[in-house]
């Protein structure tokens, strides 16, 4: 059925389809009725109070979820590339209004799946039991990256929220971490606009607390 190279890449990263063999893997999106859409930039998957009626695989492009704070600001929470699956907590809790919005940043390609028929069929088979268990193992990880999410806001110093995204991003050899957005998208993560951030990110250099190298920073 995926016979794109780039689109099998996406879905070898993508967790709910771990230990699912090549082979298994058109077997695996027929079980999950999933269809094919091409998303074009700027347009929204999901909007905030709207309703997805099932999850999405993103195979091409990149997407960003965010919500609105109580001043209407947009706050990004994330973006993301090929492999990423969005919606399963929406679908799984049939959500009638949406509290993040969905938007492509590029034109995307998407595979939307039914999850619903994961565990709302009778049928057992070894393909579903693994299915089952990496949507769990799926949400475990959004729940980890939404704890991260509000120990950030909830700082109140916009250095402190600096710190503490850096420490959950993984870092090279040298020490150094990559930041995955442009500047304006981190500020909108840490709920701050971008000349505030900029200029903390200035003070962090002049007092030698951190080194950035364009998206490349280190903690020092």
């Amino acid at each position: 059925m995926i016979k794109n190279q780039e689109y099998l890449y996406s879905l070898r990263k993508c967790y709910l389809l771990e230990g699912i063999g090549d082979e298994q893997l058109t077997d695996a999106i027929r079980l999950l009725n999933g269809r094919i859409k091409k998303i074009e930039k700027d347009e929204f998957i999901v909007k905030l109070g709207g309703r997805l009626d099932n999850a999405g695989l993103l195979l091409k492009g990149r997407i960003e979820s965010s919500f609105q704070n109580e001043s209407f600001d947009q706050i990004t929470m994330h973006t993301f590339g090929g492999g990423y699956l969005f919606g399963e907590a929406l679908v799984i809790n049939d959500a009638k209004n949406s509290p993040v919005q969905v938007r492509a940043v590029e034109d995307c390609i998407v595979l939307f799946i039914d999850l619903r028929a994961i565990y709302q069929s009778d049928i057992h088979s070894p393909l579903r039991a693994i299915l089952t268990g990496n949507l769990i193992k799926s949400l475990a990880r959004k729940n980890l990256i939404l704890n991260q999410k509000v120990r950030i806001l909830s700082q109140k110093g916009l250095r402190d929220r600096i710190l503490i995204y850096l420490q959950t991003l993984p870092k090279d050899k040298n020490g150094y971490v990559r930041i995955p957005f442009t500047q304006t998208i981190l500020a909108e993560h840490l709920g701050v606009n971008r000349s505030a951030l900029s200029r903390e990110l200035s003070r962090m250099q002049n007092e030698a607390v951190l080194i950035v190298e364009g998206k490349r920073m280190k903690l020092c």
